[in-house]
């Protein structure tokens, strides 16, 4: 019974036959305006032309100001995450260090030593090394030509070894 009187209501209900026909009507009317919209535009045209390239190159400046200051940011971030992982290596590098009065218990475990790169010597060498050269060396047209590098093949599997038949 109830279903009946909530179908009866909403088909005597004229409220959306109205809103449809109020959306036409409405339609219609902008639809009858739009010759005098569009001459009306054409002959503003000349006038408000300059006035949006103007608006045109401000937007453009605007976006690129955006972009640059994104750039900034992007960067600012960067850096910040750079520094802060170097303090993470630091620390990590400090904290892997044998602190002093552990070299009893350091004995038996195996560690890598870090080795800092120096510059080259550049101090003249006092006495020769070798025998001292006595002929120019000239350089063939082979030997100024990089090389390519081989590179080995597919390794072999060792024969198996077969045990003997009992």
């Amino acid at each position: 019974m109830a279903f009946t009187n909530d179908l009866r209501k909403t088909l005597t209900n004229a409220t959306p036959l109205y809103v449809a026909a109020g959306t036409a009507d409405l339609a219609a009317q902008k639809l009858r305006e739009l010759p005098a919209t569009i001459d009306r535009l054409r002959a503003e045209a000349p006038e408000r032309l300059p006035k949006l390239r103007e608006q045109a190159q401000n937007v453009a400046l605007q976006g690129v100001g955006m972009a640059l200051e994104y750039a900034v940011k992007a960067r600012e971030t960067y850096d910040g995450l750079a520094e802060r992982g170097k303090t993470v290596v630091e620390r990590r590098r400090t904290d892997a260090e044998p602190e002093p009065g552990a070299e009893a218990a350091a004995e038996t475990e195996v560690t890598v030593e870090r080795v800092p790169f120096t510059e080259p010597v550049t101090e003249p060498v006092t006495e020769p090394v070798g025998e001292p050269v006595t002929e120019p060396v000239a350089e063939s047209a082979s030997d100024s030509k990089p090389r390519a590098r081989k590179t080995p093949g597919p390794r072999k599997a060792a024969p198996k070894k077969s045990s003997p038949e009992a």
